[in-house]
């Protein structure tokens, strides 16, 4: 494969194998006379070779510089997705209890209202109840409330008993 002047440390860049899987080809470089002296298997010279090592070198580190910033594109991608159906389920959650604390608060002031509502009535039944029992005592002074010497003391007394 090589001849015998060729340099015997560089015989990887006659194998196709080997620079495919570098992820170039021989046509990749800037300019293609530069492997015409490999490809004749004339020798190099040391600096012909430390400059070939060194593009060969470059090449490898861009090709795992781009797959390192794929894999990251592809992870913020992925993170990205997830995010946004984080943020729907999240939006979704939100309106869900925004709607049932509307219905809570209505429902709320609807309970308030109605207890006002109860209260007055309340209060109005309590002062229908006090007037009638007064009415009875009026009506009937002498069911044993009635006037103690010659006073109304008696009609007070029930009248506090009532309203208590």
């Amino acid at each position: 494969m090589l001849s015998d002047n060729s340099s015997p440390d560089l015989p990887f860049l006659l194998d196709p194998d080997y620079t495919s899987g570098l992820g170039f080809s021989e046509n990749s470089l800037s300019d293609p006379t530069e492997l015409e002296p490999v490809r004749q298997a004339q020798p190099l010279s040391v600096a012909e070779q430390r400059r070939l090592r060194r593009k060969i070198s470059n090449r490898e580190s861009a090709r795992r510089s781009r797959a390192r910033k794929q894999h990251h594109l592809e992870g913020l991608r992925a993170k990205f997705a997830r995010l946004q159906a984080e943020k729907q389920n999240l939006s979704n959650q939100f309106r869900a209890i925004s709607s049932r604390t509307e219905l809570v608060m209505c429902q709320n002031f609807r309970l308030q209202a109605e207890s006002i509502l109860l209260r007055r009535r309340l209060a109005e039944a309590k002062r229908v109840l006090i007037l009638r029992q007064l009415q009875r005592l009026v009506v009937s002074p002498c069911n044993g409330f009635g006037p103690v010497s010659g006073s109304l003391f008696g009609y007070d007394q029930a009248l506090a008993s009532l309203i208590s």
